[in-house]
C-alpha cells in the first residue's frame, strides 16, 4: 500500500459511519504514516469500547477486550478466541483510529487559502469552508460526507436552491435528486486532491475544469444561466421582448387605469421593470384596446354593476351591523 492508495482508504472511511482501524489494519499501513495522520490531526482515537485483532489466527477477526489488574496494579489485556480460547494482547493493539472530518474540513480550507475558520453544519456531514474568488464574484465552497445514505436530502438541503455552490465529496458525486433545486458543481477530492506530511495539495487546474463543465451543464438545463452578471443581462433582454408582445398590453393598461396619466404609468413600469418604457408606448396600448373612451366606459360598466349586485348583501351587513 502506497501513500497514495492510503489516503483513498481515509476517504472511503470517512464515507462510511463509524469506521475504525484497529492495529491489525494499522499496522499494513506505509512505516510512518499513522504518526505522519496523527501530527496533522487526520485520524484520532475511537472512542468506542476496546476492541483487539486475534494474533493467533490467520484469518482476521476482531474480538472485545477484557482487562485484568494484578495486585500490582498492572493492567493485562485478553480476548476470547473461538480457537485459542483466552489470548493475551497488547495496549497498542486495543487502540482503533477513525479519519477526523473537522481535520479533514480544515486541511482542505488551507489548501485552497480560504480566511475563514471551517464550520461545521451538520456535524460529522457537511462544513462550510468559505468562499473562493470566481470570475468576478466570490462562490462558497462546502465538503460534504456520505450524501449516499437515506438521510442525504436533508443535508444537501442546507446548500439551498441556488447550485451556486462548489461542493467537495469524498469519492463520488451523488444522485442530483438529493439536490433542493439547481445541480452545484461536485468535486470529488478522489480526484483532485493528495495527501503530502504538509497537508492537503490540490489540482487547480482540474477543480476549474470540473466547476466549469458543471456550470456549463446547469445553464443548458436552466432558462437563466449560472453566471450573475449575464443572468442579469439575459432578464432584461427576456423583459423586453415581452414588453414587445401583445401580452404587455394588458399590463401597460392596467398601469394606465391605476395611474391616470401614460407619463405617470410609463414612469412606474420602468421603475419596476428597469427597462425603459415610454408614454408612447402605454398611449399606444391604450389605444389598441379602443381608447380612453373605452376604457373608462369599461371601468364605469363594472362600477355600476357592482353597485347593483352589492345593494342586497350591503343591506343585510348594515342590518348585522345595527343587530
Amino acid at each position: 500500500m502506497t501513500s497514495s492508495d492510503l489516503f483513498h482508504v481515509l476517504l472511503s472511511a470517512l464515507d462510511n459511519a463509524d469506521r475504525v482501524f484497529d492495529h491489525s489494519e494499522t499496522s499494513r499501513w506505509p512505516p510512518g504514516e499513522l504518526e505522519a495522520l496523527k501530527e496533522l490531526r487526520l485520524v484520532r482515537q475511537a472512542t468506542a469500547g476496546l476492541y483487539a485483532p486475534c494474533p493467533n489466527c490467520h484469518q482476521t477477526h476482531t474480538e472485545p477486550v477484557t482487562i485484568r489488574c494484578a495486585h500490582d496494579g498492572t493492567r493485562r489485556y485478553f480476548i476470547l478466541c473461538p480457537e485459542s480460547m483466552r489470548v493475551q494482547v497488547t495496549a497498542e493493539m486495543c487502540i482503533g483510529w477513525q479519519v477526523d472530518g473537522d481535520a479533514l474540513a480544515r486541511l482542505l480550507a488551507t489548501a485552497m487559502d480560504l480566511m475563514s475558520k471551517p464550520k461545521a453544519v451538520v456535524a460529522g456531514r457537511l462544513w462550510r469552508l468559505g468562499r473562493t474568488p470566481w470570475k468576478k464574484a466570490t462562490r462558497e465552497v462546502v465538503l460534504a460526507t456520505r450524501l449516499n445514505d437515506v438521510d442525504a436530502t436533508a443535508i444537501a438541503a442546507h446548500l439551498g436552491p441556488g447550485g451556486r455552490a462548489i461542493v467537495f465529496v469524498l469519492r463520488e458525486a451523488p444522485d442530483e435528486r438529493v439536490w433542493p433545486g439547481c445541480v452545484p458543481a461536485v468535486v470529488a477530492l478522489s480526484r483532485v486532491a493528495t495527501l503530502t506530511p504538509q497537508g492537503i495539495q490540490l489540482d487547480v487546474a482540474a477543480i476549474t475544469e470540473i466547476v466549469s463543465d458543471a456550470d456549463a451543464r446547469a445553464e443548458a438545463r436552466s432558462v437563466l444561466p449560472v453566471d450573475p452578471e449575464v443572468k442579469k443581462q439575459t432578464v432584461r433582454r427576456q423583459v423586453t421582448a415581452q414588453l414587445q408582445s401583445k401580452d404587455w398590453d394588458d399590463i401597460l393598461v392596467a398601469a394606465y387605469k391605476q395611474h391616470g396619466s401614460y407619463r405617470k404609468a410609463a414612469d412606474a413600469l420602468t421603475a419596476q421593470t428597469g427597462e425603459p418604457i415610454s408614454k408612447d408606448k402605454v398611449r399606444r396600448a391604450v389605444e389598441r384596446h379602443g381608447g380612453i373612451a373605452e376604457l373608462m366606459a369599461d371601468s364605469d360598466s363594472a362600477s355600476v354593476a357592482r353597485t347593483v349586485a352589492s345593494q342586497s348583501r350591503d343591506k343585510s351587513k348594515r342590518f348585522l351591523e345595527r343587530r
